[in-house]
């Protein structure tokens, strides 16, 4: 499947979208949310800060937040927005962030003031329960599932997501076309279905008929991780979003992320994290 055939196969789940007005209280430290972030702001200003970036958000403009991106929000004065909340699913399990470049910012047009309008008026009452995101990482469940007579409004929900996100994809960040890439691609689809499972790298090489050494080589050229991160940051993103979305316990979640001991899932996740996952969880309500 080349980059065009992927990009056609996106699909969307809505978990919040509003119109509203923010202060000085919008001023939080260190956040990683599971849930990519729209912005479209209407009038004042803040600022968004990651690793590497201060992203301004400014009147005029719209702006996205990859999911799991860790960041921090300040605001010194007020600033009026549109939001959006939403995951993002490929057909072959994997990131969309991890296979195209995107830009944090674009100029918004009268288009995407009415694109956004549309999808606010389409989901009513599916604001956010609180401004501060550390409480509002635990949606309730009907953001997620939505019944026969939602059908439409979730096919129109992620058209409208479609047209918003289209403007901040860039290139690929692979080349589609490559047997290395190709066999790489087979490899981190084949981790997105069995992320459950035992994950052996010999046996990962060796189903993509590359030598250990070699599949590890090109995995790091494609995805800039270890097959070994790469396995764990996934895991962990996945446990994420089961701690942030489902009652399950940390069990539960350990086993369904491939963790069949308790103390090491503990162990990896503060890792990655820096705090347990009953910490984590517990932080978010």
């Amino acid at each position: 499947m080349d980059s065009s055939e992927l990009l056609k196969s996106i699909t969307f789940n809505l978990s919040s979208v509003a119109y509203c007005k923010v202060g000085a209280e919008w001023n939080y430290k260190n956040i990683i949310s599971s849930f990519s972030r729209l912005y479209l702001v209407t009038a004042g200003e803040a600022h968004i800060f990651t690793a590497d970036k201060k992203i301004h958000l400014k009147k005029g403009h719209l702006y996205l937040v990859p999911s799991f991106t860790p960041c921090s929000y300040t605001c010194k004065d007020e600033m009026t927005h549109f939001y959006a909340t939403f995951t993002i699913q490929l057909p072959n399990h994997l990131s969309i962030y991890q296979l195209f470049n995107f830009s944090f910012e674009i100029e918004a047009t009268d288009e995407h003031y009415a694109y956004f309008k549309q999808l606010w008026k389409a989901n009513p009452n599916m604001e956010l329960p609180a401004k501060d995101p550390n409480i509002y990482q635990r949606l309730n469940s009907r953001c997620w599932n939505h019944g026969l007579k939602d059908v439409q409004r979730s096919l129109a929900s992620s058209g409208l997501l479609y047209l918003l996100l289209s403007k901040f994809i860039g290139a690929a960040k692979i080349d589609f076309g490559t047997s290395d890439s190709g066999n790489i691609l087979s490899a981190v689809t084949f981790i997105h279905r069995h992320l459950n499972e035992n994950l052996a790298i010999e046996e990962l090489a060796n189903m993509v008929h590359l030598s250990p050494a070699h599949f590890t080589r090109k995995f790091k050229q494609l995805t800039h991780l270890t097959p070994r991160d790469y396995i764990n940051t996934q895991r962990i993103e996945k446990a994420q979003l089961l701690l942030n979305t489902t009652s399950q316990s940390c069990i539960e979640i350990a086993e369904l992320c491939g963790y069949k001991s308790n103390a090491y899932f503990c162990k990896i996740f503060k890792k990655y994290i820096g705090q347990s996952p009953r910490e984590y969880r517990n932080n978010q309500v």
